[in-house]
């Protein structure tokens, strides 16, 4: 995979994790405790995720796409 590729699909990734922390941050105001205490653990892993993104390895790849999984899991709870 090429320097060029790998950069958009993080970049791509990054984007989409930004877009899902924003929307499960507004639907936390109505969530439960249980809801909250997931995010907690979640969050701090978004904000490193972020810091890393310039790391165009595959890694990093893997660890966007995690992220969205779990961001995505969680927002489907909230709904």
């Amino acid at each position: 995979m090429s320097d060029n590729t790998l950069k958009a699909e993080i970049e791509k990734g990054i984007s989409r994790m930004q877009t899902l922390r924003d929307e499960v941050r507004v639907r936390l105001h109505l969530a439960g405790m249980e809801a909250k205490e997931e995010w907690d653990k979640l969050e701090p892993s978004l904000v490193d995720i972020e810091r890393k993104a310039e790391d165009l390895t595959d890694a990093t790849r893997k660890a966007v796409e995690d992220a969205l999984k779990r961001l995505s899991t969680l927002r489907a709870k909230l709904s």
